[in-house]
């Protein structure tokens, strides 16, 4: 079963690289502009920012859990960043402020999760409101710039002409999927998605370990908030409505069940990329920005059901085979 499950990883892995050569070859077919360094260079940036807490949504849709307040944490934490060096903070205390921040919302999401027992969906949707109507009533709503050196140097830097940033994402994720792959904590995970009471007669700390998820989870959406206050040049705390649906999305079509217990990062990572070219290409179409997330519904629920029908048949087949 373990062989299955990989090798359909990998096809979906390799379903959709050619899915995305694909996509870049129509759309520089349909607008020049699309293949040009400085529509990569900016496609880039973007990707990376989100990029980070694809990372933790993946973990946790591994594990069989899932957090919707995503974009809300970007959100606060963009703006305490930027607040905080508005008023002349050193630049790496404000990002470990941020950073505890989102830590913290992160640790109340997984307490009140794992220890009293409220439902994800319920415990992240209270979160994302609560969190998100604070940040607008403390700032009422409106931006507020800053674009100093060292502020705009953290999304802005360049090595051998591509972003900085990316390139520190590219070794993260290397690093990160060949942990999840490898590393025997980091199986955990897969062991908890799968069967989470298996995982608790075996030894294995679920409740602990989902704490710690949702953690990361929250501090990687603190780090993208960081990141895209830097790349703005200031905070907009109306921002980042549906990120956390782009990345849930990016990662079921990826290969991560929402059943939990199978995926792979790097195959979330090609599941984003996949989203960020096809919006990009949409936006040089000239394509209304607002399709777009009817596709990325439209997307979800179709993944699911195939999902749902190769599983169905696996099971039927098992029963076969048991008969």
């Amino acid at each position: 079963m373990r062989y299955k499950a990989r090798s359909s990883v990998n096809i979906t892995e390799l379903v959709l690289v050619i899915l995305i050569v694909v996509l870049c070859a129509a759309f520089s077919q349909v607008n020049e502009g699309f293949l040009t360094l400085a529509n990569f260079r900016s496609l880039l940036k973007g990707f990376t920012i989100e990029g980070f807490a694809l990372v933790g949504m993946c973990f946790l849709l591994i594990s069989g859990a899932f957090d919707i307040s995503v974009a809300s944490v970007m959100a606060v934490s963009a703006y305490t960043f930027t607040s905080l060096a508005m008023t002349g903070w050193n630049i790496p205390v404000c990002i470990i402020i941020s950073l505890l921040l989102g830590m913290g919302i992160g640790g109340f999401n997984g307490v009140v999760i794992t220890k009293i027992g409220v439902n994800p969906f319920i415990t992240t949707l209270a979160t994302m409101t609560i969190v998100r109507g604070l940040v607008l009533a403390i700032s009422q709503g409106n931006p507020i710039r800053m674009s100093t050196p060292a502020f705009k140097s953290l999304s802005w830097t360049e090595w051998f002409d591509l972003p900085a940033v990316f390139i520190v994402f590219v070794v993260f994720v290397i690093i990160v999927d060949f942990m999840l792959r490898r590393i025997s904590w980091f199986r955990q995970i897969y062991f908890i998605g799968g069967d989470e009471y298996s995982a608790i007669l075996s030894g294995i700390d679920a409740k602990k370990m989902r704490i710690i998820l949702f953690i990361i989870m929250a501090m990687l959406a603190a780090l993208s908030g960081i990141l895209s206050a830097s790349r703005l040049e200031g905070s907009v705390p109306t921002a980042y409505v549906g990120v956390e649906m782009k990345l849930i999305v990016a990662c079921v079509i990826g290969g991560c069940s929402l059943n939990g217990g199978q995926g792979t990062l790097f195959g979330a990572t090609l599941g984003l990329i996949f989203l960020f070219i096809l919006d990009n290409g949409m936006v040089m179409m000239g394509i209304d920005i607002y399709w777009f997330q009817g596709i990325l519904g439209a997307f979800l629920i179709g993944v699911v059901l195939l999902n749902t029908m190769f599983s169905k048949g696996k099971n039927r087949g098992n029963t076969l085979e048991n008969q």
